[in-house]
């Protein structure tokens, strides 16, 4: 098995996800959408994926979950920085994101994660360092415009020439968070990625970049994509160097600080920086040694390689994880981890299901059935935004 050959004539969207009913046909096929994060969600629990999936229960909780909320108002405010600019600023964008969802919330009874205000301030907070201080001295990077559209929030998808008797159709749909092009007129995929720490032992294993890499080729013919670059952001908010008791500023390096910040702390207590004590010059240096052109403690960009044997082999793995999720017949067995109880909705369903409880009762009480479009939230934003 490799990964499937994929002609120029498969579908290639660049508005709202599209619409499951849209590949249906007037015969109404019986279709299956894979994205990697059902990949993903079948390899980490079968139980959970088996609800939660579209091939199955098609549930989501009433309440959306904030990492998942959170991400999504983010990715829309760096879409519209990088691509549309329809919005004043990257904050404005998050901000309409967050009337757009609340608005969403009144009249379907999707709630907001209970601490979306929170989150709100945060994402401020992320963006405005972004976009003021972070890009100030980094290459922006070059949205590439792909018949005079910005490619952000790029959807696509792809017909797998996969043959079973449950479906008619198999598409892969993926959405690329941006396209750039390099000065070489060379392509590179770009992801956005907020979390509580920013990581990268796992790059030469996630399926995302291989799959992505593929995708991007076919949908991108005439150009070379040469890479991937994984952009994180860490859920947090920089700030000015704690000043201690002595009135020194602090050399503690487990402090949420930058070198910039650390710098203008120094010229305005000391008027210049070499006329700082020399621990704190020291600290300084240090700080700028923590830093790069793509990277400090609160944003980083990695640059990431697949080779075609690579690219095979993830299409041999999904063929075969095909194999699996498409079979009816399939046992949906659960892989608990110390993770359950605060990283999935199902939880409780779950141990109910096991205990012998009403599980039924549960999930028809605190679940809902997921709308057939991503993004539906995108319909409750002002018409000149959507």
């Amino acid at each position: 098995m490799s990964i499937p050959d994929v002609s120029e004539e498969n579908p290639f969207d660049f508005g709202i996800d599209p619409d499951l009913e849209e590949f249906r046909g007037p015969q109404g096929d019986r279709v299956a959408i894979i994205r990697t994060s059902d990949r993903m969600n079948f390899k980490r629990c079968r139980r959970r994926w088996g609800w939660q999936s579209h091939l199955r229960g098609n549930l989501s909780s009433l309440e959306q979950a904030a990492p998942l909320w959170y991400g999504s108002g983010f990715h829309y405010a760096l879409e519209d920085f990088h691509g549309h600019k329809k919005h004043p600023s990257a904050v404005a964008a998050f901000e309409a994101y967050v009337k757009a969802t609340y608005k969403q919330s009144k009249q379907t009874g999707i709630l907001l994660p209970y601490n979306w205000d929170e989150l709100t301030v945060l994402g401020r907070g992320m963006l405005d360092y972004y976009v003021d201080t972070w890009l100030i001295a980094r290459d922006p990077l070059r949205t590439f415009v792909y018949k005079g559209r910005p490619q952000v929030e790029v959807n696509a998808v792809i017909e797998i020439p996969y043959s079973t008797p449950h479906y008619d159709r198999v598409l892969y749909a993926v959405t690329l968070d941006r396209i750039v092009e390099d000065d070489n007129g060379h392509l590179w995929v770009v992801d956005y990625k907020t979390a509580k720490r920013i990581q990268t032992l796992f790059f030469q294993t996630d399926p995302q970049v291989s799959a992505y890499s593929w995708v991007a080729s076919t949908m991108y013919p005439d150009r070379e994509v040469v890479g991937f670059i994984y952009q994180q952001h860490r859920k947090d908010v920089p700030d000015f160097p704690k000043v201690l008791a002595n009135g020194r500023l602090s050399i503690n390096a487990k402090q949420k600080t930058t070198h910039r910040h650390y710098r203008a702390c120094l010229q305005n207590q000391y008027g210049d920086v070499l006329n700082a004590p020399k621990e704190n010059i020291d600290f300084l240096n240090w700080l700028v040694g923590q830093e790069d052109e793509n990277r400090d403690f609160f944003v980083r960009r990695d640059r990431i390689f697949r080779n075609e044997h690579q690219i095979q082999a993830e299409g041999e793995k999904l063929l075969l994880e095909l194999d699996d999720m498409l079979n009816p017949d399939l046992p949906l067995y659960p892989n608990p981890t110390r993770e359950c109880g605060s990283m999935c909705h199902f939880n409780v369903p779950c141990i109910n299901m096991d205990d012998g409880s009403d599980w039924e009762g549960e999930l028809e009480m605190s679940f809902r059935q997921k709308d057939t479009q991503f993004d539906s939230w995108r319909n409750f934003l002002p018409e000149e935004f959507r």
